[in-house]
């Protein structure tokens, strides 16, 4: 089993591009990964599942193009359509900057002062202007607002982030 806190999330599938199982995927300008990555984790019903990569090439600054092996035309790539993914955190090229993104906090858990621990934060969702968090604590899926005015405290070391939400949104 791939133990999500193994890997950095990449981006999402786009759609596809051309007719010979090409894929566009979203990636913030910021990543960069090393040659020897070989394949790519995209969450599949739920499960984080490896494909190797027969080529991958950049389009602009936050879209690369990837075709996995056996893939070779876009029905066999529809079901990708809108798959979170991710990368083995070894292929991540520490840029030592001590700059944090949102994608940063994936895997750590965030506890608020007022109710408590509330799950690890799966996923980033930044299809729109308010960044969300898909949080999940083993018994259900909250989404909660990356707001950095409600982020009291990062703890690095623990990986924790400790927020002051606002009354009534830790219950959504």
């Amino acid at each position: 089993m791939i133990d999500m806190n193994s890997l950095v999330r990449v981006g999402r599938v786009l759609k596809s591009h051309g007719v010979n199982g090409e894929m566009a995927v979203s990636v913030p300008a910021s990543l960069d990964w090393t040659d020897e990555t070989d394949c790519l984790i995209c969450i599949m019903d739920g499960i984080p599942v490896p494909f190797f990569i027969e080529s991958i090439r950049d389009k602009s600054s936050n879209v690369i193009l990837v075709k996995f092996e056996g893939y070779d035309n876009v029905d066999e790539i529809r079901r990708f359509m809108g798959v979170e993914v991710f990368i083995p955190a070894r292929f991540v090229v520490d840029q030592d900057s001590g700059e944090l993104t949102w994608e940063t906090f994936i895997g750590w858990e965030i506890v608020d002062v007022a109710e408590g621990p509330m799950g690890h934060i799966k996923a980033v969702d930044d299809s729109t202007p308010n960044i969300l968090f898909l949080v999940n604590d083993s018994e259900r899926d909250r989404i909660i607002p990356a707001n950095p005015d409600w982020i009291v405290e990062i703890d690095r070391d623990v990986r924790i982030l400790r927020y002051n939400l606002p009354e009534g949104l830790a219950e959504l």
